[in-house]
């Protein structure tokens, strides 16, 4: 099955491979070991160079607060996907694959906490494009210093990656599981 939410998607841009082609278990597989483990891994060591540079220069500190603001939503999105949302999603592929019926999820549909994680998505692309606005698109333009450039190449990258993630969510996993949903949940 190859679905998109919506092939002219902006997202689109930012994903390396064509995602709406994989199966769905290993896109979530993908989602969660490369995606949740690259945010929890380099965004505290990005966030930490941030913060050594604008201890120089306090034009940076609206970078650190936004930088850290997304940490620590992006921490709690990431659990409620791993926690919540992602073992019913599993269940349901399973479910899909062995052709079998499956209860609904505690909340009655997975739109629901669909919804929350793409309302929570929409915060993040807003607060990088804050961040890009504030680093003259990660340039930083009179400011040449090495550490530097490769704090905005390392910001810049965790962006471009943070993206790819939402447009794998939004855009191929969510339709997809929405649309196997209606045909083999059971409805009271």
């Amino acid at each position: 099955m190859c679905f998109l939410l919506n092939p002219q998607s902006p997202m689109k841009q930012y994903a390396r491979l064509p995602f709406e082609q994989w199966p769905l278990d290993l896109l979530m597989d993908y989602a969660l070991k490369l995606h949740h483990r690259t945010i929890r891994r380099e965004g505290p060591k990005t966030l930490e160079r941030l913060q050594q540079l604008a201890a120089d220069d306090a034009s940076l500190q609206p970078v650190v607060e936004e930088f850290t603001t997304s940490l620590n939503a992006l921490e709690q999105h990431l659990l409620k996907e791993e926690n919540v949302l992602f073992p019913y999603l599993y269940e349901l592929f399973e479910a899909y694959e062995s052709r079998t019926m499956l209860q609904p999820m505690h909340c009655g549909t997975i739109n629901n906490p669909i919804r929350v994680m793409m309302m929570e998505h929409d915060e993040e692309t807003e607060r990088h494009r804050r961040i890009a606005q504030l680093t003259d698109d990660y340039t930083l333009e009179g400011k040449d210093s090495e550490k530097m450039r490769e704090t905005m190449e390392r910001l810049k990258e965790f962006r471009d990656a943070l993206m790819e993630h939402i447009y794998i969510e939004n855009e191929v996993l969510f339709g997809r599981f929405s649309t196997i949903e209606e045909e083999i949940v059971i409805r009271y």
